[in-house]
């Protein structure tokens, strides 16, 4: 007669529980973080953005400038902040070039720390029946490389990207892949216009030469276009598909 095999289901029972534990609190703690972030801005009777903006301002003058600047990419996805803020902030802290490197490796860890909220929140049940309601998640499943370059190259805010590709778990070295091909073009516009910064960033002035303007705008169209493409492509391949 076999031996019954012993009793298992206590512990099974006991993962999910934890993990939904685990998950509550880690989105009260970023909820009383955006909480204090807000407030802050409230004492001092000013907007969130220019709340962020003076710290930016604060932080330029510090010996440890880059550790800050690279710390503020990290709590962007937290915060909700736009990358393009803290892209503009990486030029006018560092200048160019510096600031580009910087801006380069904040950028993925940025959009690594917004992939880790996506899948925080993936692991909730309704998650997967969600890309049969919206085309841009069943579109970002299919074709995830694409889909990430595609979003960084029209000006998407960072965490449309990042949260959903979490949420759906999209391989992390390729949507790592797609958001430094993406984002390059966007993010050195943005870094070569805080680096014209003179003065202050929230009464900013812009001092560009012809030649930096004729840049930014070639690297705003050549993004735009490149986008334009793989939009096409895309639609073409799901054409192909469905015949």
């Amino acid at each position: 007669m076999p031996t019954p095999e012993p009793h298992r289901g206590r512990p099974i029972s006991r993962t999910p529980r934890w993990q939904a534990v685990l998950r509550g609190a880690a989105l009260l703690l970023w909820l009383l973080l955006l909480i204090a972030f807000w407030q802050g801005a409230r004492q001092v009777d000013t907007s969130p953005l220019d709340y962020l903006l003076a710290g930016i301002e604060d932080v330029a003058e510090r010996p440890w400038a880059p550790v800050g600047v690279l710390a503020l990419y990290l709590l962007r996805p937290l915060l909700l902040v736009p990358i393009t803020v803290v892209n503009l902030a990486s030029g006018f802290v560092l200048g160019f070039l510096p600031g580009l490197a910087l801006a380069m490796t904040g950028t993925l860890a940025s959009a690594s720390v917004g992939y880790g909220i996506g899948r925080l929140l993936g692991s909730f049940g309704f998650v997967g029946e969600l890309p049969t309601r919206w085309a841009m998640l069943r579109a970002l499943r299919r074709r995830s490389f694409e889909s990430v370059v595609a979003g960084g190259l029209m000006y998407f805010h960072a965490d449309a990207v990042n949260f959903p590709a979490g949420l759906l778990r999209i391989r992390f070295p390729v949507f790592l892949a797609g958001i430094a091909i993406g984002n390059t073009l966007t993010m050195t516009s943005a870094v070569l216009a805080g680096s014209s910064v003179e003065g202050s960033l929230r009464d900013a002035t812009v001092a560009v030469d012809g030649t930096t303007l004729l840049l930014a705008l070639g690297l705003f169209t050549i993004s735009l276009t490149l986008a334009s493409w793989l939009r096409r492509r895309s639609a073409a391949s799901a054409g192909m598909g469905t015949t």
